[in-house]
């Protein structure tokens, strides 16, 4: 973790981290907010799947608290 940034910044780092390193993942439209240590995760994904893919990946962060779910699956 660096000392001289920001939390909420930092654990969005390591989300974005997540989300990038996990081939299964990777390059999904996944919008990610983080306030108060709470991640939000939202955006329009392909299948329940993927979506079920990018929770898990983004659980793998560093420093992870609570995740709140907003993603949403093409039918």
């Amino acid at each position: 973790m660096n000392p001289d940034m920001p939390p909420d910044v930092q654990l969005r780092h390591e989300v974005f981290a997540q989300l990038n390193w996990d081939p299964a993942v990777c390059g999904c439209d996944v919008d990610v907010s983080v306030k108060d240590g709470v991640v939000t995760l939202s955006g329009r994904l392909a299948s329940e799947a993927l979506k079920a893919a990018v929770e898990r990946a983004v659980r793998r962060a560093e420093g992870i608290g609570p995740v709140v779910n907003r993603l949403t699956a093409a039918a």
